[in-house]
């Protein structure tokens, strides 16, 4: 197959095969920059790889016509290999590989470009050092999209020598989000090139057909725009040809998730809310997917992931709007969605997801084993969060290695590991009955990972450099306390009880998240035992939550911890609250206020804020696979600060949440208060669970007269604020 490529206004270099020459860039800014270099072939090649070599290290680099697949140098030397679709080039064609990279500044760089034959397909040159991974691409044929599209006439402008200039413009009747246009000749074209807003991807044997996709500042067009294609082409007779084309719109999604059916009277359907929530699961998963994955816009990826020893770590789920694998808070949120199914499966069984549910924590239950790799070895991290952020694209077209970061007796991380057994320990609950085999692999495993928690004692963050710009640990105690519970509550073994409560933290809790179990710490040993140490450590820890105590609220009456996920801290506390009434903790305040937190997050405000559910929800998401056109259209950081809405619905993922004052901005750049996350939703999906659950029992506050929100204290509450 003859690939032909596109060139900048600066001209075309035009260089044989083995010989490196310097390639001039089209642009550099504060943050990126972009070029093309182009190769005349002068011998046979049936395998080739390219290699850019920059006198400036550049955090990472994204091409469309071939793979990177190898960065050496600290990022100063970049390895491309074919795609299987453009692996053969005959003498006399001409390939051109258009780049852009991320870089810290605005820097001009000198750049090198070599092209080389590869011996197979195999990547002969790519090595990996030890701990480093690469993604591993499955390279499928071009096929053009289904259905029509707008269409335009081929106008020749001039002609020479059997080449010829001219231009297509397509009207465009709708907004478009990235774009691949059909171009059908009448007559054989050998070439076309010197686009200014596309690239050629793939062209017929014969010459009668060409496809070319938009370059990533070309991305955007709107309803009465025109898509002005000039090129110039190649042909071998005496007259150029003449030409139509098609335009299809790659920023369309047209997949839909259903309402859940909803026989209850609440105000808001639970189980739709139950249903998406798992569907965003879904929607972050890394690795091989399933057969029957419900997500049509994702697929495999990641499948490189190893471990310093070649340990297969392929699986989990990608943390946020990112594609790292932080596990701290992916174990946490395993265990805190896994203790919902525990406490509450009737609601999750009436919703018609117990098995979605049950697939839903055995997804990351599975990669956190692949993790364990010996009793004090644990991998807590793969890939890296600089070069990782540097990218804005779909998980599944990533190119920078993938280290992997583990804890030792040297280099312990006891939250982190005590996280991880408390995640088994709550699977192997989860899964006793249904996969008792299962079962007791999670909880040997999860014992091990208690004992290493124990006796090698120390902050992840601070064993890992690679985490503590992330997710720093700011102590062990709670995830010591945390675990312990989680460990007696699978064995039944007192010295587990007796742990938990030697590291409990009376203290009013500042909140609940990844980094903070204290609330929960006291919930449960208040359930466990009952004494009354614990009751007056959860209602210190209310009061303080509660209206008149320490925690501001917004005028709409969201409790507001923090600016940065405010809805995962209110949500996490009302989720606690529900655990509390639950274990007969003034059941009528703690629903009532909980309620009022969670439906503020289902759209109290006339906005709601998760995903695909409600009227009125968010649309760009700081996330970066659902805001990427479909393929081939590229994706980079120019998407970012666009102001369309992300190409695919996320359905289901609760965003970070309002400012102090109801403010919200709907924007992908707004990562504070737009980006989703695994652990924001796991509080929330628990405490949705928990108010379905309270739905099924008939104690649910809108059952009992307690509605009103926002919730104020003294105002139609039974008992009044304990501690007031």
């Amino acid at each position: 197959m003859r690939l032909w490529r596109s060139t900048f206004i600066l001209g075309t270099i035009l260089v044989s095969v083995s010989l490196a020459v310097d390639i001039p860039l089209a642009s550099h800014w504060d943050g990126g920059l972009q070029g093309e270099a182009c190769f005349d072939i002068t011998e046979e090649l049936h395998s080739w790889n390219v290699i850019l070599t920059f006198d400036h290290a550049i955090q990472s680099l994204q091409t469309w016509v071939a793979d990177v697949v190898e960065t050496k140098d600290d990022g100063k030397v970049f390895v491309l290999h074919n795609k299987e679709w453009n692996k053969d080039e005959h003498v006399g064609d001409r390939l051109c590989i258009s780049f852009m990279g991320t870089v810290n500044g605005d820097i001009n760089p000198k750049v090198t470009g070599t092209i080389q034959a590869a011996g197979d397909s195999s990547h002969p040159l790519v090595t990996a050092a030890p701990g480093q991974t690469l993604p591993t691409t499955t390279a499928k044929p071009f096929v053009l999209p289904p259905g029509n599209g707008p269409t335009g006439q081929l106008k020749v402008t001039n002609s020479w020598s059997g080449n010829f200039e001219g231009f297509i413009d397509i009207p465009i009747t709708e907004d478009v989000f990235g774009w691949v246009m059909n171009i059908s000749y009448d007559k054989p074209v050998s070439g076309m090139t010197n686009f200014q807003i596309a690239d050629a991807i793939f062209h017929s044997s014969d010459g009668y057909n060409w496809a070319v996709v938009n370059r990533p500042e070309h991305t955007a067009y709107h309803a009465g725009d025109t898509v002005h294609l000039r090129f110039t082409g190649s042909y071998s007779d005496s007259t150029p040809p003449s030409g139509q084309a098609k335009l299809f719109n790659l920023g369309k999604d047209t997949w839909t998730v259903a309402t859940a059916p909803n026989a209850d009277k609440s105000k808001y359907n639970y189980n739709d809310v139950l249903q998406k929530s798992i569907l965003f699961y879904e929607a972050q998963r890394s690795g091989k997917l399933p057969t029957n994955k419900r997500i049509p816009w994702r697929f495999d990826s990641a499948l490189g992931d190893k471990g310093e020893a070649g340990e297969d770590l392929t699986g989990g789920w990608y943390d946020a709007g990112d594609h790292v694998k932080f596990n701290f808070p992916m174990a946490y949120s395993t265990t805190i969605l896994t203790w919902s199914y525990l406490l509450y499966a009737d609601a999750y069984e009436s919703a018609g997801q117990t098995d979605y549910m049950l697939d839903c924590i055995k997804w990351p239950l599975d990669y956190l084993l692949k993790c364990h790799v010996k009793p004090n070895e644990l991998y807590i991290q793969v890939g890296d969060g600089g070069q990782d952020h540097g990218y804005w694209g779909p998980p599944e077209l990533m190119t920078m290695p993938r280290p992997a970061f583990k804890i030792t007796t040297s280099k312990p991380g006891s939250e982190v590991a005590m996280e991880t057994a408390a995640a088994f320990a709550a699977g192997s609950l989860a899964f006793k009955t249904k996969d008792p085999t299962y079962s007791s692999t999670l909880l040997d495993h999860a014992k091990q990972l208690w004992d290493f928690a124990m006796n090698y004692r120390g902050k992840y963050s601070d064993s890992v450099n690679a985490a503590a710009g992330y997710y720093n640990s700011n102590n062990i105690t709670d995830e010591l306390c945390w675990g312990s519970l989680w460990l007696y509550q699978a064995t039944n073994d007192p010295k587990y009880l007796a742990d938990a409560e030697k590291y409990l933290d009376d203290e009013p809790a500042w909140g609940m998240s990844w980094d903070d179990k204290t609330i929960a710490n006291q919930v449960l040993l208040y359930k466990l035992t009952k004494k009354d140490r614990y009751k007056t450590a959860v209602e210190g820890s209310y009061k303080m939550w509660f209206p008149g105590g320490s925690i501001s609220y917004t005028p709409k009456g969201l409790a507001y911890r923090l600016q940065w996920g405010s809805l995962r801290y209110s949500s996490n506390m009302a989720m606690a609250a529900l655990v509390a009434a639950d274990a007969g903790l003034h059941p009528d305040e703690y629903r009532h206020w909980a309620m009022c937190q969670i439906h503020y997050a289902l759209g109290d405000t006339g906005f709601s804020y998760v995903i695909g559910f409600g009227d009125k929800y968010p649309l760009r998401p700081h996330h970066r696979s659902s805001s990427c056109p479909n393929l081939p259209s590229p994706c980079g950081t120019q998407v970012m600060p666009l102001k369309e809405p992300n190409v695919h619905i996320l359905y289901g993922a609760l965003v970070g949440g309002p400012g102090s004052n109801d403010d919200y901005t709907d924007d992908r750049s707004n990562y504070v208060n737009n980006e989703v996350a695994c652990d924001y939703n796991a509080g929330f999906q628990a405490a949705v669970a928990a108010l379905k659950s309270l739905w099924l029992r008939s104690e649910h506050p809108e059952q009992k007269g307690n509605a009103q929100c926002p919730f104020s204290t003294g105002s139609g509450q039974t008992g009044g604020v304990v501690g007031r």
